[in-house]
């Protein structure tokens, strides 16, 4: 039932690293394979992937073609907008890591990865001749529904793996070195890093297209600003998608019931991008 959904830009941020290996140097960029996310289990944000909703954007052609053409690639942190379309576009500026390889064993997504041909990525090479154990992190579009596994992601599309400093999944992590020119020897694994306090970033589509649809096509929304005379200063998606909450200019909040059918269309335009 949509009724319990709702479109979610899904950001996963939050352990200890596991141990680095050498094997095996391109372009001088140090070659590196690691984890990008477990699945089946629920990671630090109470979240849950199940690997028959992840498995098929990981194998889909989306990932393919971006890794054929040397495109699949992640930014140095989330980006920290809420706008949608910052959120769906991989900036050029602010790539860090290059994705070689992508693939998946057991429950693991795992990659084969370098720094990108720009200053972030030598400075994500430079981190990795340095001994230090990139994390990764999921971006991607969703909708969340509560169940006995906990927060379950569902209709997924996977926008990219960001390079973050505290992964919401546990073994999220750098851990082998396919490059001999790398300084990186074996490691105990006592490298620390500090948490960040972030939760991890769950955005409503809030987004302008969809508010201006919410306020041509809801009755309800219309007609309780009328019968109240409201001007709203912000408006944002509640309760499963079932309700919008509407702020005015005084700080006092509405939460009004959505039509079924608005809640349908919105799932749908979500579904698209």
């Amino acid at each position: 039932m949509l009724n319990n959904r709702i479109g979610y830009m899904i950001c996963e941020t939050s352990a200890a690293p596991t141990d680095i290996t050498v094997v095996g140097n391109a372009n001088d960029r140090t070659i590196a394979e690691g984890i990008l996310q477990d699945m089946n289990v629920r990671n630090r944000n109470g979240r849950f992937y199940d690997s028959r909703d992840l498995s098929p954007e990981i194998n889909g052609p989306r990932m393919k073609e971006l890794i054929n053409a040397g495109y699949m690639r992640g930014e140095c942190g989330h980006p920290m907008s809420k706008d949608i379309m910052r959120q769906q576009t991989i900036d050029p500026a602010n790539v860090c890591v290059q994705y070689d390889k992508i693939w998946i064993d057991g429950n693991d997504i795992q990659s084969q990865f370098k720094g990108t041909n720009n200053r972030l990525g030598e400075d994500f090479d430079a981190d990795l001749k340095d001994g230090c154990k990139p994390a990764f992190s999921l971006r991607a579009l969703g909708t969340i529904e509560n169940t006995k596994r906990g927060a379950e992601v569902k209709n997924i599309k996977v926008i990219t793996f960001d390079m973050v400093i505290y992964p919401s999944h546990v073994r999220a992590y750098t851990n082998k070195i396919l490059t001999e020119s790398s300084g990186i020897v074996e490691s105990s694994g006592s490298r620390l890093y500090i948490p960040e306090n972030d939760k991890g970033l769950m955005i409503p589509i809030t987004n302008d297209r969809i508010v201006n649809y919410i306020k041509q096509e809801s009755c309800n929304l219309t007609n309780v600003m009328k019968t109240f005379d409201l001007l709203y200063e912000s408006m944002e998606l509640v309760n499963g998608g079932t309700q919008v909450r509407i702020t005015d200019r005084v700080g006092s909040s509405f939460v009004i019931g959505l039509e079924t059918h608005i809640q349908n269309e919105i799932m749908n335009y979500c579904e698209k991008f």
